[in-house]
């Protein structure tokens, strides 16, 4: 089953008289269960793609089906309510509240429900962030806590409408080596759960966790191909570790 459909999406800015094809017919399933990597050099078209998945954006032309919804003839109450239901976004910069705590971060996507469901915002919250590792830090605000577990907060909050598809745009890349490795060792174990993921980066070394890759070139995509050789971040992240407290000892001796 398709959780994205996309055909031929076109995005134009009009720049002065200039004309700016940022899309330039893009057509793209992507299946529930899959964990794809969109890559491409700066001006590809990577951001214009990823505010369009996101509904952040609405094409020139064409159709995005997301989760059987045909997006473009949404009214902007009911992009929002796609954005907030369907869709769980994970940033670069983690786009935390400083002076909330982990939990009240993850609730805040279940105040602007509008179904009229009951839920129990702060049970869901914490569930979530059990899911990540951070049961123990649900009173924490982000500055009692590394990148790595701030992004997990981030993470938590995406999931805990449990959307279509989580939408990550560079989720390593405010974070180091051992904390990015770790992240890609969580969205592994969520995809293994059956959570769908799509993930903008411009490194390779972060894409080769992923199930799938397209890149993209002047607005179009110019490769789709599965990867053939992933890694296994929990595999690689504990090497990192056993090989990084070596040369610690070593400095102590």
């Amino acid at each position: 089953m398709a959780v994205i459909e996309l055909r031929g999406i076109r995005r134009q800015y009009l720049i002065g008289d200039i004309t700016v094809n940022a899309l330039r017919g893009i057509d793209l399933d992507v299946q529930k269960g899959e964990f794809l990597a969109i890559m491409g050099p700066s001006g590809s078209g990577k951001s214009t793609l990823m505010n369009t998945l996101g509904c952040l954006d609405k094409p020139t032309g064409g159709s995005y089906i997301l989760d059987g919804l045909e997006t473009s003839k949404a009214s902007p109450d009911e992009f929002a309510d796609i954005r907030n239901k369907r869709i769980g976004f994970v940033f670069q910069g983690f786009n935390l509240l400083a002076r909330t705590s982990a939990i009240e971060n993850v609730e805040l996507p279940l105040f602007y429900d509008r179904s009229g469901k009951k839920i129990n915002a702060r049970e869901r919250a914490a569930a979530a962030l059990q899911d990540v590792g951070l049961g123990d830090r649900l009173d924490h605000t982000p500055n009692q806590l590394s990148g790595g577990q701030q992004q997990r907060v981030a993470i938590a909050r995406a999931m805990v409408n449990d959307p279509a598809f989580i939408l990550a745009d560079e989720p390593t890349g405010n974070l180091d080596s051992e904390m990015s490795i770790e992240i890609m060792a969580l969205f592994q174990e969520l995809n293994d759960r059956g959570k769908t993921v799509v993930m903008v980066t411009h490194e390779p070394d972060v894409a080769v966790y992923c199930k799938r890759m397209i890149t993209l070139r002047d607005g179009a995509i110019v490769s789709d191909t599965p990867i053939t050789d992933r890694r296994n971040a929990s595999g690689d992240l504990a090497s990192w570790r056993k090989d990084n407290d070596h040369l610690s000892q070593g400095d102590r001796t």
